[in-house]
C-alpha cells in the first residue's frame, strides 16, 4: 500500500530539514548584519533569564534539594571531603587533581588507540552541524569522551563542567582531550555558563551538555533546551555506550567505562528545534521531549552493541 499524502509530506519535510542541517557551514540562524556581538550577548542573556524565571516558577524544590535526590550518602560524603581539601589544603588538592587527570588522560588514550568506534543514527559521528547543542546522559560520558578523542568534530566543542571539587579534575582532563571548558552547574553559575555558551554557538562552535548532571539520573533538566531555544540552534540527542565495560553500580549515574580492544557506539538522534517558550507548560513539554529523545538515542547505542536495556522505563 502506498504512503498517504500526509506521511509523504512529513517524510519530505524531515528529509529537507536534515539536508539543510548538514549543508549549512554556519549556525542555522541568521541575524541582521548590523547587530553587534554585544547586542547578541544581551539578547541571549535576556532570553535565558526569562527561561530561568519560568523554571523557578514551576519547580517544587530547590536545586540543592534536587541535587541530593540523585546522589547517595557515600557520594555526598566524598564530595564534602573533596570540598574540604580544596578549601583548606589547596596544594594537596592541586597535586591530586593533576595526578588523577594524568591517569584519566592515559586511560582514554589507551582505549582510543585500540577501540572500534561504531556510529548509528541520523548523523554519523563526528559529522554534526556547526552551532549545535549536543545532549547526552551523564552515565554515557566515558564512552563519548573516547569517541571524541578518536574522531573529533571539525568545530570547537564547549563542555560544561561543574564548579565543585570533583569538577576541577574533570576540567583539566577534558581540556587536555581538546574540549573548551566552561564551568557551571545547576547550583553554581549554570545559567551564566549557558549565556557564555550561547554567544559561542553563534560563531559556529558546538556544545556538549549532560541534562541530568548532578542527578537524578535520566531526568533531563531544562538547561539544554533553554540554550537551544535562546540561541535558535538545533539540539541533537546523543547516546553512547561501550562493550566490554566496567559498570560502576555504586555511582549515581550508572556509568559504563569502556575497556581497551572493545567497541564504542555513538547514536545521534534527529535534531530538535525549540521556539521561544511562552509559559511553563511549553518549557516542560520541551524538557519531556528531550528526555524521550535521549532515552531513544541511548537505546539505539546499546542496540548497536547488543546490550540489553538495564533500567526500567
Amino acid at each position: 500500500m502506498g504512503k498517504s499524502s500526509y506521511g509523504a509530506s512529513a517524510e519530505s519535510q524531515s528529509n529537507t530539514a536534515r539536508a539543510k542541517l548538514m549543508q549549512h557551514q554556519e549556525p542555522l540562524y541568521r541575524e541582521p548584519p548590523e547587530r553587534t556581538t554585544a547586542d547578541r550577548g544581551r539578547a541571549f542573556a535576556a532570553e535565558i533569564a526569562r527561561i530561568s524565571a519560568l523554571r523557578r516558577h514551576a519547580e517544587t524544590m530547590s536545586s540543592a534539594e534536587f541535587h541530593k535526590t540523585g546522589r547517595n550518602r557515600l557520594t555526598r560524603t566524598v564530595d564534602t571531603g573533596l570540598e574540604f581539601i580544596r578549601r583548606f589544603l589547596p596544594p594537596i588538592h592541586w597535586i591530586a587533581t593533576r595526578f588523577l587527570a594524568v591517569l584519566l588522560y592515559g586511560y582514554v588514550r589507551a582505549v582510543r588507540a585500540t577501540a572500534e568506534i561504531v556510529t548509528v543514527g541520523s548523523y554519523r559521528w563526528p559529522d554534526i552541524p556547526k552551532g549545535s547543542v549536543l545532549a547526552i546522559w551523564h552515565g554515557s560520558t566515558p564512552s563519548i569522551l573516547v569517541a571524541f578523542t578518536a574522531r573529533r568534530p571539525k568545530m570547537p566543542v564547549k563542555l560544561m563542567v561543574s564548579r565543585d571539587a570533583r569538577g576541577d579534575c574533570v576540567a583539566v582532563f577534558c581540556r587536555w582531550l581538546g574540549f573548551e571548558i566552561i564551568r557551571g552547574d545547576a547550583e553554581h553559575g549554570g545559567w551564566k555558563a549557558l549565556i557564555e555558551i550561547a554567544s559561542e554557538l553563534h560563531k559556529g562552535h558546538a556544545a556538549l551538555i549532560s541534562p541530568d548532571g548532578g542527578g537524578p539520573p535520566y531526568f533531563a533538566r531544562v538547561g539544554a533546551v533553554a540554550l537551544a531555544s535562546a540561541a535558535s540552534v538545533p539540539l541533537i540527542p546523543v547516546g553512547a555506550d561501550c562493550r566490554p565495560s566496567v559498570f560502576e553500580r555504586h555511582k549515581w549515574d550508572d556509568a559504563r567505562n569502556p575497556l581497551p580492544y572493545g567497541r564504542i557506539a555513538v547514536a545521534c538522534g534527529e535534531s530538535l528545534m525549540f521556539p521561544p517558550f511562552a509559559d511553563t507548560a511549553s518549557l516542560e513539554n520541551a524538557r519531556v521531549q528531550l528526555q524521550g529523545a535521549l532515552d531513544r538515542a541511548a537505546e539505539q547505542a546499546r542496540g548497536a552493541l547488543g546490550i540489553p536495556l538495564q533500567r526500567d522505563e
